[in-house]
């Protein structure tokens, strides 16, 4: 008899285990593997009218990861815009990393003389990429209030600062 309840405690254990790692698994692998999240709006969601309002810079976010995407170096890439601001964060090539620096000049440069009209807050960060990744998984619900958008995306740039 003690020896089937360790056993089953030895399964419980085993399962509620597994489950507590599910919940972060998907931000675990947002770091490591090449994730290629839709380019969003803070206020219109994706890149075209899919929520009923219409999009005045339909395309343009896309495009902006497209440029950026470009790059050799850059091997993921995630896309946030709010107003005039737009918030982009990509991962560089593990090899690459030691040109960071010269990577992020080269895409803001990039971006400002394509799109003049736009200020753009660029990172390599693994934070700043992960919680844009996290906003956008959130604006992808569709049922997000735009208040709650708003403060998560403001929140990101205030890390942003922070970090540099």
């Amino acid at each position: 008899m003690k020896k089937i309840v360790m056993v089953w405690i030895a399964v419980l254990l085993i399962i509620t285990g597994c489950a507590n790692k599910e919940g972060g698994k998907k931000d675990e692998l947002v770091l490591i593997e090449r994730t290629n999240p839709k380019p969003m709006d803070v206020i219109y969601g994706m890149d075209h009218d899919d929520y009923g309002k219409e999009n005045p810079n339909e395309g343009l976010i896309t495009d902006v990861k497209k440029t950026v995407a470009k790059d050799e170096e850059i091997y993921d890439v995630i896309v946030v815009k709010k107003d005039k601001d737009i918030l982009v964060a990509y991962k560089v090539k593990h090899m690459k990393r030691f040109h960071m620096k010269k990577i992020e000049k080269k895409v803001k440069k990039q971006l400002k003389d394509k799109y003049p009209d736009f200020h753009f807050i660029v990172s390599s960060d693994y934070k700043i990429f992960l919680e844009l990744f996290r906003l956008n998984e959130m604006l992808k619900a569709k049922d997000v209030p735009e208040k709650k958008a708003k403060k998560k995306y403001e929140e990101i740039i205030s890390l942003h600062e922070e970090l540099t």
